[in-house]
């Protein structure tokens, strides 16, 4: 979803939170000596990241030759075009391999996973509980990272153009008409933070821009928790929230939320990732890239600021029809409007009227804590959601038991000459300033949702998205991630 939030006062920064590191990419001696000799508090400089300053990060270098030299691994491959395209990667912990440098402090330290099989790393912040790194391998064997984000941590607060990468938004995704709901015959009225308009993910200091806490913290998987007092951007009710990532063997990453009220309210959360399939090497378009949506036979009209305007159509001959594989760049030229006035490509709701679930059989009786992959295993068969790059082979498959996809081409994620542009992170060929920026068109947010402003159309679309006392909310979905040829043929394992 096109993210256009105001700038909100910086959030204060609460006690230090020590980052645990499990990645094989770093020694874990390595990690528990940085831990316990503190970098150098000599003042330095800081790495400048569209305008702001932070931590240094000298971690990754510039495009060089492939190779692999202990504990570095080559990140990229010989790409659809023949040319090679690699990065060098080494650990993403800030004072192993610039001892001079600051680590972020809570909520901005680094939390790095690894499944037990080290078939997926990713980095987290509490910050918005966002995922600030995922790496996994294509169909050439090396590492690369699919999610957009900043190198610099702190870049995620102070950050004007705050596009939302990687975070949980909340407390209500997407978009509220007029800022403002009614329950029970008492109307509601929530922050116009989009165009003084409407309310955007949850107002003016959503879950995107607030501190959760770390509730657990495992090799392979980490829950944050939020708490979100009643009154808060004008919604009613104490909520917390937890929100938990896992990664699993097989290259699978999965997510649980759940919430609780003290009072009815309105909740839908989502994760907000940005997506490039291709990490930036082959090109820098994700056009080219195959979308499947067999389910999704409908998809929320909007009008030309992206609102609801009640209607479901069918998505029949229209440029919504993903129910057969087939890439972006096949329907875009179709698009003019679709996401909004003036705009071309997707920042569109597309909804299933008969979405498959996610059923779970029986768990063994025995005291082995499953991992990701058992619990995949358990879930249904059935992707709502495949998406592949026929130039780096990786696939993305998405299981889920939300009824609602939204899909965000990038389509106004630069705009030199308005809000700015946000220049690449280094894993993206980026250097930290704006001779590589994060170009329109060149990644895709894919939320799993239910129907957006919902609370406003509860008896014509028969929803309910309030929850309360004695109606918990949930939210999980599974994301595989596999090797396809060109063709997107399934390699195997």
């Amino acid at each position: 979803m096109r993210a256009r939030l105001l700038t909100a006062p910086f959030l204060p920064l609460l006690l230090p939170l020590l980052s645990v590191v499990s990645s094989s990419t770093v020694p874990l001696a390595a990690a528990a000596a940085a831990a316990a000799d503190p970098p150098s508090s000599k003042e330095i400089p800081g790495f400048v990241n569209n305008g702001t300053v932070g931590s240094l990060v000298c971690n990754l270098s510039k495009l060089i030759k492939p190779h692999r030299v202990g504990g570095v691994v080559a990140v990229g491959g010989v790409g659809g075009d023949g040319q090679k395209h690699f990065f060098n990667y080494q650990s993403t912990i800030a004072g192993l391999d610039c001892p001079e440098s600051k680590p972020p402090t809570y909520p901005f330290n680094e939390i790095h996973l690894a499944s037990k099989d080290d078939s997926i790393r990713a980095t987290f912040v509490p910050y918005g509980a966002l995922i600030s790194q995922l790496w996994v391998k294509d169909r050439y064997g090396n590492w690369r990272d699919l999610v957009l984000g900043f190198d610099n941590t702190t870049n995620y607060a102070t950050d004007g153009i705050h596009p939302n990468f990687g975070p949980i938004v909340g407390r209500y995704a997407n978009r509220i008409r007029n800022g403002t709901f009614t329950y029970q015959g008492r109307t509601y009225h929530t922050p116009l933070n989009e165009n003084g308009l409407d309310t955007l993910h949850g107002g003016l200091v959503g879950y995107d821009r607030s501190n959760f806490t770390v509730k657990s913290l495992d090799s392979d998987s980490v829950t944050f928790e939020i708490r979100d007092p009643d009154g808060n951007q004008g919604f009613p009710g104490n909520v917390v929230a937890n929100v938990k990532y896992s990664l699993g063997s097989g290259s699978v990453w999965e997510i649980e939320m759940e919430a609780e009220s003290d009072s009815f309210t309105p909740l839908m959360l989502s994760s907000h990732v940005y997506w490039n399939l291709e990490a930036y090497n082959e090109t820098s378009t994700i056009l080219d890239h195959v979308l499947e949506m067999k389910y999704a036979d409908k998809y929320v009209e909007t009008d030309s600021i992206l609102i609801p305007t009640g209607k479901l159509p069918e998505v029949q001959g229209t440029p919504f029809d993903f129910r057969k594989a087939k890439s972006f760049r096949s329907l875009f030229d179709r698009t003019e409007g679709v996401c909004g006035y003036g705009c071309k490509g997707w920042d569109s709701c597309f909804v299933m009227s008969h979405p498959p679930g996610l059923t779970q059989q029986d768990e063994d009786d025995d005291d082995r804590q499953p991992s990701s992959r058992d619990l995949q295993n358990r879930m249904t068969s059935k992707p709502v959601l495949e998406m592949h790059s026929p130039k780096s082979g990786i696939k993305l498959s998405v299981q889920t038991d939300q009824p609602a996809i939204q899909i965000y081409t990038c389509d106004g994620i630069s705009s030199p000459k308005g809000k700015g542009s946000l220049p690449r992170k280094r894993s993206h060929g980026g250097d930290g300033s704006l001779s590589k920026i994060y170009e329109n068109h060149s990644c895709v947010v894919i939320e799993m949702e239910d129907y957006i402003d919902g609370i406003n159309h509860q008896q014509e679309w028969n929803r309910d998205q309030f929850y309360g006392p004695g109606r918990p909310y949930s939210w999980r979905s599974v994301y595989t991630f596999s090797n396809v040829d060109e063709q997107g043929r399934d390699l195997g394992v």
